[in-house]
């Protein structure tokens, strides 16, 4: 099953016309991935019934739930229980055009918490490489300097350690300044 986060849909041809008024006409075309053919709104277009009937029938249907023109529109698929009883399933926004499926809680707690551990990670990491520890000293810190003058030394291998690679690669970087 694709994960319907990671994808979008959109129709180049009604870009330039989407307003209020078209909105979920737009949204519920069959080609768009996240509509369900089998709602209510599909129903009453077929059987021609106005958009106020729908509130008599229960089932999937989409409503349009916010509208911040001329980009912004916010659809929201929902069932519907009875003529005010209605169950919020999953929000979609169209954002110039594009349809997107909002994220929901879980989709975003969960991001954040894997985005934290990496930095976590990442920040371990960068702590190891300035931290030493003896058990007759304790912890000692590097100082700025001595990583500097540590990358430096790096930097400078003696000649008999460079593999033939480093080497031609070497002379070559020098060519390369001296011509410019």
């Amino acid at each position: 099953m694709v994960d319907q986060l990671r994808i979008s849909w959109h129709d180049s041809a009604w870009i330039p016309h989407l307003n209020p008024k078209n909105i979920l006409e737009y949204f519920c075309q069959k080609s768009n991935p996240f509509y369900d053919k089998n709602c209510n709104n599909e129903i009453a277009r077929m059987q021609r019934l106005m958009p106020e009937q729908m509130l008599m029938m229960t089932g999937l249907e989409y409503i349009l739930l916010h509208v911040q023109e001329p980009i912004l529109y916010v659809i929201r698929k929902q069932e519907r229980i009875g003529t005010d009883s209605v169950n919020p399933l999953i929000d979609y926004y169209i954002l110039a055009g594009v349809v997107y499926q909002a994220p929901d809680a879980y989709s975003i707690v969960q991001s954040r918490l894997l985005n934290s551990a990496l930095n976590l990670t990442n920040a371990m990491i960068e702590f190891q490489s300035i931290v030493t520890h003896s058990p007759s000293s304790g912890y000692k810190w590097k100082h700025v300097q001595e990583l500097e003058e540590s990358k430096s030394k790096e930097r400078q291998q003696p000649a008999s350690e460079l593999t033939r690679f480093q080497t031609k690669i070497n002379s070559l970087l020098a060519n390369f300044s001296e011509n410019n």
